[in-house]
């Protein structure tokens, strides 16, 4: 493989580290802002959002430089490969989850801290408590389908 295939799997791999790491940290985030009171709650919330924009340009990164990856592979790997369509496949879901069940939730329950009473715990507070059940939901999927994708990248099913 030639020094370009590896410099471009060097950015790939990171740009996993980085857009799951993220997404990852939620847990402990959430967690601790749902015990938090809402003015706690409110900063952990904003940061989680900075990390949470920054982990979903990474995640988007991924498929592009996997691209470039099968492009320089000379002919090692080929679109046609089962294990590169499912992983196609995988990386939408992840998209999809990412954007529709994770950072919608995540901002509607910035949102709802932000009306609360500073003094307020979160964890009483059912509307937000609503909106970080489903974050946490959407985050099992995404670990889910992380672990989907490692598999298909280590084993390549059907190559």
């Amino acid at each position: 493989m030639s020094a370009l295939y590896k410099v471009i799997l060097v950015i790939h791999i990171l740009a996993t580290v980085v857009g799951f790491g993220g997404f990852i940290a939620h847990s402990m985030y959430n967690a601790r802002a749902l015990r938090a009171t809402a003015a706690e709650a409110k900063v952990l919330f904003g940061v989680t959002l900075d990390v949470s924009k920054i982990a979903t340009y990474a995640i988007v990164a991924i498929m592009p430089l996997g691209i470039v990856l099968i492009s320089l592979s000379d002919g090692v790997f080929e679109f046609s490969a089962p294990w590169i369509s499912a992983s196609f496949v995988v990386w939408f879901a992840m998209l999809g989850v990412a954007g529709a069940l994770i950072t919608k939730n995540l901002k509607a329950a910035a949102a709802r801290v932000a009306e609360m009473d500073p003094n307020a715990t979160v964890a009483d507070d059912t509307e937000a408590v609503s909106a970080l059940k489903k974050v946490g939901a959407g985050d099992a999927i995404l670990q889910l389908l992380l672990v989907i994708a490692v598999v298909l990248m280590i084993w390549q099913p059907g190559n």
